[in-house]
């Protein structure tokens, strides 16, 4: 049986959030060991699904890339007063971050840090915006990821994927070589992030691992733009099973709406 299956970029992101309930390392990490979860519109939903309730999503994130037409200030930020704290979920247990270095600095190898991003290289490679002069949260965290060996799953849609090399893109671009004048918002810089990337085809895996599933395109007009499409092949109870969670999934989420004041 075959069907097709088209999914706003919210929808996506409360599909990724649901394919990484059923992750094993985030199984493990919610009975026994820590997880950070960072800022972001990807993550707040990662996190919604974490803590089974709800909250204003729009204010877990710190940069977001808006379509603003006034002036133009597309690469911008949430206002520093408006932003929840970053959580850490120690054993299930929400705990509100106040330093985000003393709390990584206590992670260990079992652990485990959800950081979502802004592109994924033809290579495979996420990268993240870096609009701060010392890399903001990427910054506090990875060295000690890397050193430590602490597990690193990137939440990311395909939608972000660019035919260039993150790696690559990391060395012309920085925040202190674009002049202000001449960027729509915060000129930045890209990091590079080892680690797991977690895309749609990840969640579509770990939710329904017997139907094969296709990109066949992507975005739209209106309310469609920014979607993706896909093609869901398999036996028919299991693709009927597909289809009936994600219609349920398309007539039930909110659009996602930034808080651009």
């Amino acid at each position: 049986m075959r069907a097709l299956v088209v999914l706003t970029h919210t929808e996506c992101k409360r599909l990724i959030a649901k394919g990484l309930m059923e992750h094993p390392e985030i199984k493990e990490a919610l009975e026994n060991n820590k997880i950070f979860i960072s800022r972001g519109s990807t993550t707040a939903y990662i996190l919604e699904e974490l803590l089974d309730e709800e909250f204003n999503k729009s204010h877990y994130v710190a940069g977001q890339v808006t379509g603003d037409k006034e002036k133009l200030f597309r690469l911008g930020g949430l206002k520093v007063e408006k932003r929840l704290k970053e959580v850490v979920l120690d054993k299930g247990k929400k705990v509100e971050i106040n330093n985000l270095r003393e709390t990584i600095d206590e992670f260990q190898p079992e652990d485990v840090i959800i950081k979502g991003g802004n592109a994924l290289g033809a290579d495979g490679i996420a990268g993240v915006y870096m609009a701060h002069p010392v890399g903001g949260t990427v910054g506090a965290f990875l060295p000690t990821a890397i050193a430590r060996g602490i597990s690193i799953i990137i939440p990311i849609s395909i939608s972000r994927s660019i035919d260039d090399s993150v790696w690559e893109l990391s060395q012309i671009l920085g925040n202190k070589t674009i002049d202000p004048e001449y960027s729509m918002g915060y000129p930045i810089g890209i990091m590079p992030i080892p680690g797991e990337v977690f895309t749609e085809f990840e969640a579509f895996d770990l939710l329904y691992p017997e139907v094969n599933v296709f990109q066949i395109g992507s975005s739209g007009v209106g309310t469609g733009e920014g979607s993706l499409h896909f093609l869901f092949i398999g036996e028919d109870d299991k693709v009927k099973e597909a289809y009936k969670d994600m219609v349920k999934l398309a007539k039930e989420e909110e659009r996602y709406l930034p808080d651009e004041e």
